[in-house]
């Protein structure tokens, strides 16, 4: 197998790869700069995704916003299970818990970060092979 660094180059380089490494990098600076103040971390998390949307250029937009948004409730929904079912082993120490369950509302917005940088790094090995 041959690795096309140019390819690879191009790829890291485009406009939407940026726009998902900045979407990232966002993300963990909110939750470290904002990890105790729940409300905050969700909503600016929430603006960064939905700016991430309008700008990005992707064709598929609707199919991937589907699928961050069904991934992201289904994830919510699977962890505050576990969390109930262990006996709280796990507890997140800055709430603002969705009513009902163990896990705070920031957390969706996480998931959605999640799904879109595993289909950005789906793409980037895509690209090496």
């Amino acid at each position: 197998m041959k690795i096309d660094i140019e390819k690879i180059s191009n790829y890291v380089s485009s406009r939407e790869s940026i726009y998902v490494l900045l979407l990232l990098f966002i993300t963990m600076v909110n939750l470290v700069v904002f990890n105790d103040k729940p409300i905050f971390l969700l909503l600016v998390n929430i603006v960064a995704i939905v700016v991430y949307f309008i700008i990005s250029q992707r064709k598929d937009k609707m199919i991937v916003i589907l699928t961050c948004v069904n991934f992201a409730f289904w994830g919510v929904i699977f962890e505050s299970f576990i969390i109930k079912n262990s006996n709280f082993a796990l507890n997140y120490r800055y709430g603002t818990n969705i009513t009902g369950l163990y896990v705070p509302a920031w957390l969706f917005t996480i998931y959605i970060i999640f799904v879109l940088t595993s289909l950005y790094s789906y793409d980037f090995y895509k690209t090496i092979y």
